[in-house]
């Protein structure tokens, strides 16, 4: 239901996914400005040629239908070429490798989720009252508090993304061993990334709601975000897992055509999906487009029944 409602609200705030792609384009093109300051440096470097060279061959395999295991093969290959580059980079341009680990590491995703309080106003205003808030008079209004929210994500998320990556590389590290065990990788990358990608959402799907409801600090957002979560856990954490399934197998369907469409429709539907889940977990009362409003069973009644269930 919650999947449902989600995709019933993307749809009647499809404008928003527009300003948002114009928002991800930005920080694209800032990024890459930003990456050419120090080109001149690394494109003299072979360990980059060969890195870079792994990512074409991995975008041509991924976009002209090659076989799997040469899709994995070369997606082994770019992260063995990206180690070999970086260790090169830290001894030979420890500058540049400082350089380019703040603007990658740190200061992309900072830009990436600073847009997230701004679109969670839009929908809280559609949600509770079909008022349309403007996303630019949003990013303005919340400006100091997105900034803290991005900064605390960040430093939150960091570890556990590379984690998710380091396991990511293992299992695909799993293609030199060839036979039975190269043919499940990709069904256990798939599997893999849906449940840990999905954890990590469902988990932390109350944070960014919690802040725009109750107009309070990123702190103790994120700590009535976890009540909410927890409220209804294996509901939230299965809706996730199921919209990240989504989100790839579209792109294994379609290649890297798809991620124009992908990145900004995921990044949406992912935030629709909070508040859908914050208003549900709240027993707050939503309209899911202008003919219909939801009204989820009030907050005592199901803290009520989940204490019934506790002391059965």
């Amino acid at each position: 239901m919650m999947f449902k409602n989600s995709l019933k609200l993307l749809m009647a705030n499809f404008a928003t996914v527009w300003k948002l792609l114009v928002y991800k384009i930005l920080v694209l093109g800032i990024m890459t400005g930003l990456f050419f300051i120090g080109f001149s440096f690394i494109q003299g470097m072979d360990t980059f040629v060969s890195f870079w060279d792994s990512i074409v061959n991995f975008i041509f395999s991924f976009n002209v239908g090659a076989s799997i295991m040469e899709l994995l093969q070369n997606a082994l290959t770019v992260f063995q070429e990206f180690f070999i580059f970086v260790g090169d980079l830290a001894v030979n341009g420890t500058g540049m490798f400082i350089y380019y680990t703040f603007i990658f590491v740190l200061l992309f995703p900072f830009l990436w989720k600073l847009s997230d309080l701004a679109v969670g106003e839009t929908l809280y205003g559609y949600m509770a009252s079909l008022t349309k808030y403007s996303f630019v008079g949003a990013m303005i209004r919340l400006v100091g508090k997105s900034c803290i929210y991005s900064l605390l994500t960040l430093a939150i998320m960091l570890p556990i993304n590379a984690l998710i990556i380091a396991g990511l590389y293992g299992i695909l590290s799993l293609v030199s061993f060839g036979g039975f065990t190269a043919i499940m990788v990709p069904f256990l990358i798939f599997i893999y990334l849906s449940a840990f990608a999905g954890l990590k959402i469902a988990f932390f799907s109350g944070w960014m709601p919690a802040i725009i409801v109750f107009n309070c600090n990123a702190v103790k957002g994120l700590k009535l975000g976890f009540k909410a979560v927890f409220r209804r856990f294996f509901k939230v954490l299965s809706t996730s897992v199921i919209i990240v399934a989504v989100i790839l197998a579209i792109n294994m369907l379609f290649g890297s055509f798809s991620f124009i469409i992908t990145i900004p429709v995921g990044s949406m539907i992912l935030l629709v999906f909070q508040m859908v889940m914050f208003f549900g977990s709240q027993g707050m009362r939503y309209y899911v487009d202008l003919d219909t409003i939801l009204s989820p069973k009030k907050l005592e009644e199901t803290d009520k029944l989940k204490k019934v269930k506790d002391l059965i």
